[in-house]
């Protein structure tokens, strides 16, 4: 009896290299990820490739039992699950059980979150790397991200309103990561608390309780910031941060943004600030502010070491501070 036509095998492994790399790149995220559970050989092939991704959330949730990895890829949005359950979390799309993915993966460990983490963020090549914290973690020093990675794009900590935050966590999340950007927001269980620190950050946004954060001498202690987003700071505090950029030294700071429902008094703001009429036009404001209305007050501010000019624009919503000018 004649025998079928066997169907060729596509030997990826013994093609060329460029061509190995395109036809990685090519692959769907989850068949790239299967194939360099394969062997060593296919995950550094994988690792090689560079295969881009927009970005990987890891997402403590307000229920542990819902933490995930989220990655967001040029034609797809998927979750991993970092549950102990087999049943992965049903109120997520596209989910897939991070268990079992940890599985496949040849790697001794002690934790297969630390695990499949690790192999994901050494396999792709992420634009984003971002944490959310949604709760307070009792033990974070022994969180498996932080002994894979200290380095992020992003850091959110946003425990839920019923929960206080203690100190020596909120600490160690400034102190033992670094991040470009931090989103805070928060209550402390200490109204006393200061942190003094250098954050190490470019961008800082703070909401909810903003008592903890020590702005005397801010910017001096951050030099590298550039945009900071502070919500309910008192009027005298935001006084001091101009003054602050006005008698400082040059930094890349792009814009203040300073929120109040109630808006800040132009007599507290700008107590023993010199000013003058601005050189940002309305349009130009309008342009940086989309929820600027007409007759929003404007004054310019100048820094005494260089002569920058910076534009201080109150509204109902606040005040708001824009460095840069075309």
């Amino acid at each position: 009896m004649e025998e079928p036509p066997r169907i060729p095998k596509f030997r990826l492994l013994k093609y060329p290299f460029p061509l190995r790399e395109e036809v990685i790149r090519n692959m769907e995220f989850m068949d790239a990820f299967y194939f360099s559970t394969l062997s060593k050989r296919s995950k550094r092939l994988v690792h090689n490739a560079k295969y881009p991704v927009i970005s990987i959330d890891f997402m403590f949730e307000t229920n542990s039992k819902d933490d995930r990895i989220r990655v967001a890829t040029d034609d797809d949005l998927l979750n991993i699950s970092l549950s102990d359950s087999n049943v992965p979390p049903v109120r997520y799309p596209n989910t897939f059980d991070g268990l079992k993915l940890a599985s496949l993966i040849n790697e001794p460990s002690d934790d297969y979150r630390r695990k499949l983490s690790a192999h994901l963020l050494f396999l792709f090549h992420f634009k984003e790397v971002s944490v959310h914290i949604e709760r307070n973690i009792e033990h974070l020093h022994d969180l498996f991200l932080w002994s894979i990675r200290k380095t992020f794009h992003c850091i959110f900590v946003w425990p839920t309103r019923s929960i206080s935050m203690k100190p020596e966590d909120l600490q160690f999340v400034l102190n033992s990561l670094e991040s470009k950007t931090y989103c805070l927001n928060f209550s402390l269980d200490d109204s006393n608390y200061k942190y003094r620190e250098s954050l190490g950050c470019e961008n800082l946004d703070v909401d909810g309780s903003t008592q903890w954060l020590d702005t005397d001498d801010f910017l001096k202690r951050n030099p590298q910031m550039k945009e900071l987003y502070i919500d309910d700071l008192p009027g005298k505090q935001v006084n001091d941060l101009l003054k602050q950029w006005i008698n400082g030294k040059v930094i890349d700071l792009k814009n203040m943004y300073f929120f109040n429902p109630a808006g800040y008094p132009d007599e507290v703001i700008l107590d023993g600030i010199v000013t003058m009429e601005t050189k940002l036009t309305e349009q130009q404001a309008k342009n940086r502010l989309e929820d600027l209305d007409d007759g929003d007050n404007m004054v310019d501010i100048q820094r005494k070491i260089d002569g920058q000019f910076a534009t201080v624009i109150f509204s109902p919503g606040g005040c708001f501070v824009e460095i840069s000018h075309e």
